[in-house]
């Protein structure tokens, strides 16, 4: 009956990544934003890619759009100039970032920076555009997005010479910590130091979770099939969590992650151990929760695949307690999460997470693969 289920569940997921790939429209509605219903604009055949607006039958400027890579996968941004080539205004039209960060850039006012600027300004964070703090990625990644919508008119309708702008680092103490708590996780294990697991599952709460809020989750993993990795350059400390996590995981066969780092489980330790009560779960109800994790990992992935967005499904509440935003659902989970803490060693952790679920598999999978190497190997 197992083996019939995971059938099911393969075919189920090919079949929902194709629907996604073939059927998802990737088109837009230019005709629809808001930047040109307010001015009663109208939009004219495109022309190399930029397009000519029209008021009262009358040039009144043109559009282009311009992509880039935010935290969730590839956004799309459009950009109005005016015929004397300046700015008249920008509007995110596609995008998979968190719905709070969004909603964040317009409560601050973000885009109405872009108002009057010219086509070829060279649009870099702090120099020429503010970020809203909270939402530094998504700012950037508009920023960049514009840049690229800008640099297509003042080219090919205005004819201008644009700042060509080389790809930097963006290195911050940031990286340097989250390297350092990696490699501190390695070293716990390594040498079987509880103590030293414990230290640094406190590092990992504070830093981690709730000064840099950058938990693995299952958005992560989400992005990582559907191909969209952002730009190493601007999120280093992305690569080098995902990338030192899986790595350790396919060289040494440890989830690093889920026992010395993460944050999540240090607060329902820490929770744990505060309420002095550990209830010990029925038997048989543990091993049919313990089946929750990978019923909800297959329903998320279902979910993104068709709708190629990794993060509408992810429910896991780790942004919400570490930024205090949460979406939906996760406004459930986490309560729930945190009081299961008081009464059951790492609740959520066993019965819930995703990310432990994911981690657990490649796990599972890592050693059959060398299993079958060595079997490979006795036989030759």
């Amino acid at each position: 009956m197992k083996k019939y289920i995971n059938w099911i569940a393969w075919i189920s997921l090919g079949i929902a990544f194709c629907y996604g790939i073939i059927f998802t429209d990737h088109s837009h509605e230019l005709e629809h934003l808001k930047i040109l219903q307010t001015e009663d604009l109208q939009l004219k055949e495109a022309k190399e890619g930029v397009y000519p607006l029209y008021k009262n039958e009358k040039l009144y400027g043109y559009l282009s759009t311009g992509s880039s890579q935010g935290y969730g996968g590839p956004l799309q941004v459009a950009v109005v100039s005016d015929t004397s080539g300046l700015i008249t205004g920008t509007e995110l039209i596609k995008n998979f970032e968190t719905p709070s960060f969004v909603a964040k850039l317009s409560n601050k006012k973000y885009y109405e920076q872009y108002e009057e600027k010219s086509l070829n300004d060279e649009f870099q964070l702090k120099k020429d555009v503010e970020a809203v703090s909270g939402a530094t990625v998504s700012s950037l990644a508009i920023a960049n997005a514009s840049r690229d919508a800008s640099y297509q008119i003042a080219h090919k309708v205005f004819q201008l010479e644009t700042p060509r702008i080389e790809k930097s680092w963006r290195l911050t103490p940031k990286e340097g910590i989250v390297a350092l708590i990696i490699i501190i996780a390695f070293l716990a294990i390594y040498f079987k130091s509880k103590k030293l697991i414990y230290f640094n599952l406190f590092l990992g709460l504070v830093f981690i979770g709730f000064l840099f809020n950058a938990s693995l989750s299952l958005t992560h993993f989400g992005r990582i099939l559907l191909g969209y990795f952002p730009d190493i350059h601007t999120h280093l400390s992305w690569w080098l969590l995902v990338a030192a996590t899986l790595s350790l995981i396919i060289i040494w066969g440890k989830n690093v992650y889920c026992t010395a780092i993460c944050p999540f489980r240090a607060s329902q330790m820490l929770l744990h151990q505060i309420s002095g009560i550990n209830i010990k779960m029925d038997q048989s109800l543990g091993k049919a929760l313990a089946f929750t994790p990978k019923f909800l990992i297959w329903l998320s992935l279902i979910l993104i695949f068709i709708s190629q967005n990794p993060s509408l499904s992810s429910y896991e509440p780790f942004a919400m307690l570490f930024s205090l935003k949460g979406e939906g659902i996760q406004w459930y989970i986490l309560p729930t999460a945190l009081i299961g803490a008081l009464f059951f060693s790492n609740f959520f952790c066993r019965f819930f997470c995703p990310v432990g679920g994911i981690l657990n598999w490649v796990i599972a999978r890592r050693n059959q693969v060398k299993q079958l190497i060595q079997k490979y190997k006795q036989d030759a």
